[in-house]
């Protein structure tokens, strides 16, 4: 028995829609998987963010940003001189944003984003979804 040529099409569209998906899904992999060699380091942690300098050379200062979900401005910290190879935490209640510290259980957050200058002011940018 035959199937009407319009099951075919619909069968054939919702196949290739379903490949197309898995094909997206398996390719865009994880956002933290080729971090490994980023020049900054970013790990969220329960109650901190460790971070960590893998360029080479000092950085001498920059900006920790975490990025809430939604219309909330970014809460801020500083990041302090890094030296190479180093890795600081920072907790979370260090980080502030229109006028109040972060708190996780409150604030939804969406990424993390990390600035920052070496000693001859290359500029380093690198940013992970928050987990």
């Amino acid at each position: 028995m035959r199937r009407p040529p319009r099951v075919r099409v619909s069968t054939l569209r919702a196949t290739l829609t379903l490949l197309a998906a898995c094909a997206a899904a398996c390719s865009s992999g994880n956002p933290e998987a080729g971090s490994a060699d980023a020049p900054i380091g970013i790990q969220i942690l329960q109650t901190y963010v460790t971070v960590e300098n893998r360029t080479g050379a000092p950085l001498v200062g920059g900006e920790i940003d975490i990025i809430p979900a939604g219309v909330l401005p970014p809460f801020k910290a500083a990041l302090p001189r890094l030296e190479a190879g180093a890795k600081r935490d920072i907790p979370f209640n260090t980080f502030r944003g229109g006028g109040t510290s972060f708190n996780r259980t409150i604030a939804r957050a969406k990424s993390v984003k990390v600035t920052a200058k070496d000693q001859f002011d290359k500029v380093y940018e690198h940013e992970v979804p928050f987990n």
